[in-house]
């Protein structure tokens, strides 16, 4: 191999490693000086100016001397920084698609980082406690859950809020028809993987005893209440018909925030890496809702 190969060999692997960077850049952020990125990446002066000119001859990034202020970057095209630094797939666990706003959610996220170039994986994972659970193992980089199940976690990080009715319409307690909803003795059905639940019902009904709750999947809610094996649950009314056959009354949840509860969020983990600025672009397009709108209102075929 020429000295020549191995240089440009040397200079393409620190331009690879130098994307890597420059995924959380943004334009007029300074750049490192040709010393920093020397010792930085353990190779010459001369192999860091040969990665800077492949990445601007690429067209990822264009960078302009200040004179005594430094080198600034003048633009920046983040997909093409993204391909190059190698990046995979963002996974983000999602729940399961199973109303139309959680396809709507999925569709416009899927929308919005195809419309940037960039890759993703949607995990669909039931549970907000479980989406949770894959973003502090590094299973997901981010999840989507409500603002309420959110801001209950301290290892999370809430870094994009889609705002009221984005997530649930509404929540409400479902009363099998001729019970009273202050009956002391109701049997409560609450499913142990959402947070929202566990939470809104413990607000709900201060102190249940545990004789008093029963675990049930929301898949099962429908045959409990026809088996009479539960009295009320707390639960997304904009899936109460769809779920429930059995005679029931919904009635209001009193006392609870709905701007919290109702509100689609990302999370991403408290203290991990800053998103890179694409990412962050992606889950603040325009587009993300827009696409989610049209699939509640019927006007869009999901598609993610």
């Amino acid at each position: 191999m020429s000295r020549m190969q191995v240089l440009m060999s040397k200079a393409g692997a620190v331009a690879h490693s130098m994307a890597a960077e420059l995924t959380s850049a943004s334009v007029g952020d300074r750049m490192p000086t040709a010393q920093e990125l020397s010792e930085r990446h353990g190779v010459g002066k001369g192999t860091v100016q040969a990665a800077l000119a492949l990445l601007e001859e690429a067209g990822a990034v264009e960078i302009r001397s200040r004179g005594k202020l430094g080198t600034f970057i003048a633009a920046i095209d983040h997909r093409l920084v993204w391909e190059l630094a190698g990046s995979g797939s963002i996974p983000i666990a999602m729940p399961l698609p199973y109303t139309r706003r959680y396809e709507g959610l999925a569709t416009g996220l899927h929308a919005a980082f195809e419309q940037l170039g960039l890759p993703c994986t949607l995990m669909f994972v039931r549970g907000s406690a479980n989406r949770a659970r894959a973003v502090r193992q590094g299973r997901a980089d981010f999840a989507v859950m409500s603002g309420f199940a959110a801001r209950a976690d301290p290892e999370l990080e809430i870094v994009r809020d889609f705002g009221p009715q984005t997530y649930v319409g509404a929540h409400g307690l479902v009363v099998a028809q001729g019970r009273d909803p202050d009956d002391p003795d109701l049997r409560l059905a609450v499913d142990p993987s959402s947070a929202d639940q566990r939470e809104l019902t413990a607000l709900r009904f201060p102190g249940l005893p545990p004789e008093r709750r029963v675990e049930v999947s929301y898949n099962q809610l429908g045959r409990h209440f026809a088996d009479g094996l539960v009295d009320a649950t707390v639960w997304n009314v904009d899936e109460v018909d769809a779920h429930i056959a059995a005679p029931i009354t919904v009635h209001p949840l009193d006392g609870v925030d709905d701007t919290a509860t109702t509100s689609a969020v990302v999370v991403a983990r408290r203290g991990a890496d800053p998103a890179p600025v694409a990412v962050r672009e992606a889950l603040a397009a325009d587009v993300v809702m827009a696409a989610a709108a049209e699939v509640v209102a019927g006007t869009r075929i999901p598609t993610y």
